[in-house]
């Protein structure tokens, strides 16, 4: 599939979106779950990840440059035939539809928890529908302006966090590496999902205009949320005490709790509505990204009746199920293993498969 010009992006918002896609509710509760893993040092777990992620994503701008026009279904039907194209199609569309249904809900979940108690879960998740679908529908394009809107309410959520520096007690942070490199490693195979995400530039590459600076790119974006990471990592380790940051779940929120004006109460409640917006543009690449395999898979429709389609559907599954914080903990674990695999372990084999196949075909050719 050739996009179109119309549906080409920007550098810029190429960027973004893998940020905005890697930037999903994890960022709540990272904090916490790294000091559960290995204490205050869990920001090496981040300089560890970070530096992973940006190797793994070299290596899928690399396998992309192989066939520049199309995504990584045609890809793989170009290189190893139609039917391996299908199972990729497949592979993509579970792994893309659950990692959406993971972000919908915990952002569902988040509302229900701190504003709307005794509201239904799927009414919640309703709510969303009608914004993501009109954002989805159209294309990679308008996603990438919605998260340059966004751009603005991000850098001043990032600002007001500054001021909790104030208060800052570094000496949380000491002695460094108090536990060893083991729990380290250990935080780092629990929260890699927080880095899972770029492997959405195996559909975004072909609409990128200038994809001689896709590596740039994808560099910068991995950068980025690796510096929101850090930056709310050290908020907490620094404004909570080393056991008191256990006890917290959603550990972000509750440091923003924090901040106090004389004019507003629950300041927290205002940074919820404005992450809210926020997690919204983290799901919707990923839905695109699944309606374009659905698509290519042969199932007939406009891409935007597919895209209600899904909608639709997770919220009357979350309306029969009823998920709570222990079912979105239990898919989340699937869902990281499952990124692991798509994200870290499949790129450098395939691309060493690839490289194979290329070389043989330089060498058979006349």
């Amino acid at each position: 599939m050739i996009p179109g010009k119309g549906n080409q992006i920007t550098l810029f918002q190429f960027i973004l979106i893998i940020h905005s896609v890697q930037l999903g509710v994890g960022l709540i509760p990272l904090p916490g779950d790294l000091a559960k893993g290995c204490g205050t040092d869990g920001w090496i777990v981040l300089i560890i990840g970070w530096l992973i992620s940006i190797v793994s994503s070299l290596i899928i701008i690399q396998i992309m440059r192989c066939h520049p026009n199309g995504t990584i279904i045609d890809l793989l039907s170009h290189y190893f035939g139609k039917w391996v194209g299908k199972v990729g199609m497949v592979m993509f569309i579970g792994y893309f539809l659950l990692y959406m249904y993971l972000i919908y809900n915990r952002m569902a979940l988040l509302v229900q928890n701190w504003i709307m108690q005794q509201t239904n879960i799927a009414v919640l998740m309703l709510l969303f529908l009608l914004p993501a679908y009109m954002i989805t529908r159209g294309g990679f394009r308008i996603i990438g302006r919605y998260s340059e809107i966004l751009l603005f309410l991000s850098g001043g959520l990032v600002l007001i966090s500054l001021y909790l520096f104030k208060h800052a007690q570094w000496i949380h942070l000491l002695p460094i590496l108090k536990h060893g490199w083991t729990p380290i490693l250990q935080t780092l195979r629990t929260n890699i999902l927080s880095f899972v995400g770029f492997e959405i530039a195996f559909f975004l590459y072909p609409y990128l205009e200038k994809k001689s600076s896709a590596s740039l790119g994808i560099i910068i974006a991995n950068s980025v949320t690796f510096f929101v990471y850090m930056l709310f990592t050290l908020l907490a380790f620094v404004n909570f005490s080393p056991d008191e940051i256990t006890q917290y779940h959603n550990t972000l929120i509750s440091l923003f709790k924090i901040i106090e004006f004389r004019f507003l109460e629950r300041f927290d409640i205002l940074i919820l509505s404005i992450y809210l917006l926020i997690i919204v543009r983290t799901f919707v690449p990923v839905l695109y990204a699944a309606v374009i395999c659905t698509q290519q898979l042969g199932l007939k429709g406009q891409p935007r009746l597919h895209i209600l389609l899904i909608l639709t559907v997770m919220v009357g599954i979350t309306w029969v199920w009823k998920p709570g914080w222990d079912e979105s903990v239990r898919l989340r674990d699937i869902v990281q293993n499952i990124g692991i695999g798509i994200a870290f372990v499949i790129p450098p084999l395939f691309w060493a498969v690839l490289t194979g196949i290329r070389r043989v075909l330089r060498r058979s050719s006349p």
